[in-house]
Order: structure tokens, then C-alpha cells, then sequence
């Protein structure tokens, strides 16, 4: 009996003895994989995203600046010698066509108005003495003659009439305007971005610095220089995106307008120009930043987020979704990479699901070696 009961309690000990988990143990996974269970609370820390086609690729990206619309801009010199006796708006001021921009004392308007008036008062001899003419001719007390001097005489007025009266509306005066007070008045709708004159200020018609410059800030021009190797891909309509430090996570797009003929002899580029509508007016003149061109992608090439990108060394990798819960590391050759979206040239394919955020939690799982 004592021999079965050490035999006993030595089967005990032994299977006592044997690790309860051993069969249970998980197999190790390859390198470069990453498994969550799908309860495990570090699959809420990630995202995933679609590889994507891409439509559009980044031809160049070039520093740009904003200038006011040209096109959209006046400079107002004044038409007459005169003296500035009030300035009725301030820079950044917003003004209507016609409104008054400054009062001067201006001898040309009273000369004007006083030519206009002169020009009536011999438009009105000279019909009365055609009138008187028609008459006497038509009682044969004048010759034919006499006539056509008063209808030539009569012609002659009504056209100094009509000089005097284009001269006075050229300068902005209505047609009965009197005296030496001349009002300088905006042309177009806009905003006042530069004025050069003060109170009190003599100026004149030939004077080569604009009085004021003012331009519409609904829209504004974007130009930007393109090196020559690049211009060849540039045309008109190609799409541009503009950002800048002063207004980070906004963008603007624009289209481009223009594209110069002729190279810039110390650079070497091309100016490019594009029109962006500016509604709120955040963009103003010489304003920098950065802008990319844009041009079709007629190849669909696979483009992901930047921020899934890993460095390794001289590698860059991804995170690519193989199941749910699983995650596999892959190499990839990345193209162009505007800091928001990177196109990939080799390693991913469109319909892919990668990692974007969390890409770092899966590295350093993958990268961990278990004590």
C-alpha cells in the first residue's frame, strides 16, 4: 500500500508540474504584422482611410504673391490744375463710381464752364441771325450767297457749342456748373488701396504719381514665376491653389489667366498669372505664400494622406489593412507629396485601406520583441 501511494503522489507532483497555458501559447506573428483583437481598445486610437485615385497631380509649387486686378483697378490723376482744399476718404475706405474722392479750387473748371457759356450765348446770335437771313432771302432782299455764310456761321457754333459742352463732361462737371469749385470723383466701385495727396496739395492733369489708386477687391490676381522646363505643361485653365502663413488652413483656387510669352532674362522663368475671387477680401496686395499648379492625372495614381507615411532608415512605409484587426507593413515609393496628400508610385494599389492616424502605435508594435 505505501508502494501505490508514493506512486500516486509522484504521477501527482509531476503533472502538477506541467505549465496549464503551454498548449495555449499563440503563435508568434511575421515581422512587420500587427494583430488586435477586435474588443481591444487600441483599434479606437486608429484610422483608416482608402487609397484613392488621384485626379490631379502637382505639376510645380512656386512662391506666389497677391496684386490687385488690373484689370478691376483705377489710378485717378486729377484733369485739372488746381489746389486741394478737402480729402473726403481714407485708404481702405470702400467708394461707389461717382463718389467724391476730393474738393479743389481749379481756375480750368471756371474756364470750362465759362467756354460752355460762351459757346451758348453765339449758338443763340448766330440761329437768330440765320433766321433773320431766311427771311431776307426768301423776299429776295439778300443773295444766296449772304445765306450760306449765316447757315455756315450758325454750323460753326453749334459744333464749338458741342466741343465746349464734351470738354466739361470730360473733366466731371455737370453742364450748368459755375465757378472755380472742381469735386475729384471715383470711376468704379472698389476700395481706396493708396492715396499720395494731402490738404492743400497743388496738382496737375501731367502729373506722373495717381492721386488715388483704387481697386475691386472681389477678385485679385495670383502670379507666380514657373521655370522653363516647366512652362511647356502650363496653360490657360489650369487649376492653382494658393496658401499662405498669414491665414493657415484656409486655401484659394484660381484658374490660370495667363501665361507670358518671353522668359525673364536673370531667372530664367515665366510669369503666370491666375484670377482668384476673393468675396471676403481676406487675400490683399503683396500678400506671399505658396501656390501649386495643378494638371490632370490621366494616369489615376494611388494617393493617400502624408501623415500615414512612417520613415525607416532610407525606407518609407505604410500601414495596410489585411483583415480586420490586422495590419501588415509595407514599403512604398512615394511620388509627389504636397504635405497634405502624396501620390505613391509603387507599393499601394487604389481600394487599399491604409493607416493614417495611429500609424506610430502600429510601428511600435510591430517593432516590439516580447522579455
Amino acid at each position: 500500500m505505501r508502494v501505490i501511494a508514493a506512486g500516486v503522489a509522484s504521477i501527482a507532483f509531476t503533472s502538477c508540474s506541467v505549465p496549464v497555458n503551454a498548449e495555449h501559447t499563440a503563435m508568434p506573428l511575421p515581422p512587420g504584422e500587427v494583430h488586435f483583437d477586435a474588443d481591444s481598445p487600441k483599434l479606437a486610437t486608429l484610422h483608416i482611410d482608402t487609397v484613392r485615385a488621384r485626379a490631379e497631380r502637382v505639376l510645380a509649387t512656386l512662391p506666389a504673391h497677391v496684386s490687385a486686378d488690373e484689370n478691376h483697378t483705377a489710378r485717378v490723376l486729377s484733369p485739372v490744375t488746381g489746389r486741394v482744399t478737402a480729402l473726403l476718404v481714407q485708404p481702405g475706405d470702400r467708394v461707389q463710381a461717382g463718389q467724391a474722392l476730393a474738393r479743389l479750387i481749379s481756375a480750368d473748371a471756371s474756364q470750362a464752364s465759362s467756354e460752355v457759356a460762351r459757346a451758348r450765348a453765339i449758338v443763340s446770335v448766330t440761329d437768330a441771325a440765320l433766321t433773320r437771313a431766311s427771311d431776307l432771302y426768301t423776299h429776295h432782299v439778300i443773295a444766296m450767297r449772304e445765306l450760306e455764310q449765316a447757315r455756315s456761321d450758325a454750323a460753326q457754333a453749334h459744333v464749338e457749342e458741342s466741343r465746349a459742352r464734351n470738354h466739361l463732361m470730360q473733366l466731371g462737371l455737370a453742364p450748368d456748373a459755375t465757378g472755380t469749385d472742381y469735386v475729384l470723383r471715383a470711376p468704379i466701385d472698389g476700395v481706396v488701396v493708396e492715396r499720395t495727396v494731402n490738404p492743400g496739395a497743388e496738382v496737375r492733369p501731367d502729373a506722373s504719381v495717381p492721386l488715388f489708386t483704387i481697386s475691386s477687391m472681389s477678385q485679385v490676381w495670383l502670379t507666380a514665376r514657373v521655370y522653363q522646363k516647366e512652362l511647356p505643361y502650363v496653360q490657360n485653365g489650369v487649376r492653382l491653389v494658393f496658401t499662405t502663413e498669414a491665414m493657415p488652413g484656409r486655401s484659394f483656387e484660381g484658374r490660370v489667366s495667363f501665361v507670358s510669352a518671353t522668359l525673364d532674362a536673370t531667372t530664367r522663368t515665366g510669369l503666370v498669372r491666375a484670377v482668384v475671387t476673393n468675396a471676403d477680401g481676406a487675400l490683399r496686395p503683396e500678400m506671399f505664400g505658396e501656390a501649386r499648379l495643378l494638371t490632370p492625372d490621366k494616369n489615376a495614381t494611388p494617393v493617400i494622406a502624408t501623415r500615414a507615411l512612417i520613415t525607416h532608415g532610407r525606407e518609407t512605409i505604410v500601414y495596410v489593412e489585411r483583415t480586420p484587426g490586422t495590419f501588415v507593413r509595407r514599403v512604398v515609393r512615394v511620388g509627389d507629396d504636397d504635405g497634405t496628400w502624396a501620390s505613391i508610385a509603387d507599393g499601394l494599389r487604389v481600394g487599399e485601406r491604409v493607416v493614417t492616424d495611429g500609424s506610430l502605435l502600429l510601428d511600435a508594435e510591430a517593432n516590439h520583441v516580447p522579455g
